[in-house]
């Protein structure tokens, strides 16, 4: 999108729909253009957002691909309300709140991220995850942590791509130490983040326990950045999930994330702490 013009979360989450549609269908923007009688440039701007959403155009888009009437629905309410900036939705299934956020992912040219008790999703192994998922929610049947645990590694994919981001994780020594799932897990976990952090376009941070008090106290958050759309804020707490896009946000969680980044360890001394943690589990 043009830096000029403003497309709302909700709307550039519809317009990204409607082109995962129209690619699972093997169709190109000339052939559904072909069959609504318009032409393939309208088709292909209204799926990057640059010719802002009309609630028609995306109604006919949705008949044609065959949407589930909830589904459908789903979509336009988020595009009523596409004028509104930000997004909070609550969802008691994870996957629900994951959607939006893994097609955000998917289009990132960076992320950066700070979390104080826990591993990120990104970097997490799937007995780590399966052991958070479970102590977090005592509910879940077996088939449901499963399809939590699948979900969750099948969203990593993407930071193996070529075309993949730079990821910048910030990690509170914290949750290193953290026995989650027992020592057996937390070790190959810290393990796996040695190896992982290896990747070009992967860098770890740790916040030591004796940098005391400071901006990561507040709590976690993601900074995602685009290649031709506004920066979104990420954050998550419990069943809520949260899409920030104003400015003055972006530049609070920035400020944030550099005054945690003046009080971690530097990359060399990061993996150092992290191989004697790995060594004493």
């Amino acid at each position: 999108m043009p830096g000029n013009s403003y497309t709302s979360v909700r709307s550039r989450t519809v317009a990204h729909e409607l082109r995962t549609l129209r690619e699972n269908r093997g169709l190109s923007c000339a052939d559904v253009a072909k069959v609504l009688g318009v032409s393939a440039s309208k088709i292909s701007r209204i799926e990057t957002g640059n010719s802002g959403l009309q609630p028609d155009d995306v109604s006919a888009l949705l008949g044609f691909y065959q949407v589930p009437g909830p589904r459908r629905q789903e979509l336009l309410g988020l595009l009523r309300r596409g004028e509104e900036k930000g997004w909070w939705e609550r969802q008691a299934g994870l996957p629900q709140l994951w959607r939006a956020l893994i097609d955000f992912e998917n289009k990132a040219t960076r992320i950066q991220t700070y979390h104080a008790l826990m591993i990120p999703g990104l970097l997490q192994t799937a007995e780590y995850c399966e052991a958070i998922l479970a102590g977090t929610d005592d509910t879940l049947t077996n088939a449901e942590l499963g399809n939590l645990v699948a979900s969750r590694m099948a969203r990593q994919i993407f930071l193996t791509r070529s075309t993949a981001p730079q990821y910048l994780a910030v990690i509170h020594e914290v949750a290193l130490r953290m026995p989650v799932g027992g020592s057996g897990v937390m070790k190959r976990q810290v393990q796996h983040l040695l190896t992982i952090g290896e990747r070009e376009n992967i860098s770890l941070r740790v916040l030591p326990t004796r940098a005391g008090a400071n901006g990561g106290l507040r709590g976690p958050f993601m900074i995602m950045e685009f290649a031709d759309e506004p920066a979104l804020v990420h954050l998550e707490n419990q069943v809520t999930a949260m899409f920030l896009e104003e400015e003055a946000d972006l530049a609070g969680f920035r400020l944030a994330l550099q005054n945690i980044l003046n009080v971690s360890l530097a990359p060399a001394v990061t993996a150092e702490l992290i191989e004697s943690i790995a060594a004493e589990s």
